[in-house]
């Protein structure tokens, strides 16, 4: 099955490389088990933007928070040995229903399983972008996650952030739309201040606000990610020159919107994108 692309009849200079991530806790409902209503959204969006002309990344957590519903864990598993395993089983599933989901939109997908090393090893890292550019020429989403069942790192990722943002390096992304379970990058810590407010753009990213972050939140029950990891991978993609929004992935046409300009949660890029940005609206 084809997926859908009007690549043809877009313009070029409307048309972007869009990386998406989606984390544990936003992919899941109250009980943790994975939210498939929510998945079915997911897959609309991005269809949308695929059928748009736009290629689209798709880097997803869950694989952990999958295999603790099918094996009727209580808890994320602590020891390291558990969490592969849990992995392992949870990816299965969780692929399943991207795959459900996407084909009921008439979407084709592909699944790609990295590791650090991948990342670091200058073979791997050129044949990784090679299926990347084959499979966005094809007019499929690749579906990203680590291969935690082999790599210990992090199960290392920082759930997935840093691995977002070599993504977006491999392909040369304009943008990357980090869905969280916050509305974005707060001036205090809203836990605490009930005044705090969202941060609507961020140009520099310094020590000091990596070293304090508390705004937005880091405490997350499920995801080994935290504000800081998100922040960390924003300046990565600052440095590069790419785009990040950082905006709560329940709202609904969040990605949509984000890819189309209109405001979203915090962006974070130079003064020289963001105007580009803006004009291009």
């Amino acid at each position: 099955m084809a997926g859908k692309t009007t690549g043809k009849n877009t313009e070029a200079k409307q048309t972007k490389r869009i990386v998406v991530k989606v984390g544990s806790n936003t992919l899941t409902n109250d009980m943790g088990a994975i939210d498939r209503r929510y998945i079915a959204s997911l897959a609309d969006q991005l269809s949308e933007l695929n059928s748009e002309g736009h290629q689209v990344v798709l880097v997803s957590s869950g694989a952990i928070a999958a295999g603790r519903e099918t094996l009727g864990l209580s808890e994320r598993p602590k020891d390291m040995a558990t969490l592969q395993a849990a992995a392992s089983i949870g990816q299965v599933g969780l692929i399943e229903t991207y795959s459900s989901e996407f084909g009921r939109c008439r979407t084709t997908i592909g699944q790609v399983l990295l590791t650090r090393a991948d990342t670091e090893n200058e073979v791997s890292y050129g044949h990784a972008c090679d299926t990347f550019e084959k499979l966005l020429d094809l007019g499929s989403i690749p579906i990203v996650n680590e291969n935690d069942t082999v790599a210990i790192d992090e199960i290392c990722f920082g759930d997935n952030d840093t691995l977002a943002a070599l993504v977006a390096l491999m392909i040369k992304a304009d943008m990357v739309v980090i869905l969280t379970d916050v509305k974005g990058l707060y001036d205090d810590d809203p836990n605490k201040n009930p005044d705090a407010s969202v941060v609507p753009c961020l140009t520099e990213i310094g020590d000091d606000l990596l070293r304090g972050t508390s705004a937005g939140g880091d405490a997350q029950s499920l995801g080994s990610g935290g504000m800081r990891s998100k922040l960390q991978a924003a300046k990565v993609l600052l440095d590069a020159d790419i785009a990040t929004v950082l905006c709560n992935g329940r709202d609904a046409n969040v990605v949509v919107d984000a890819v189309a300009g209109r405001p979203q949660g915090t962006i974070i890029c130079s003064e020289a994108l963001r105007k580009k940005l803006e004009a291009a609206q």
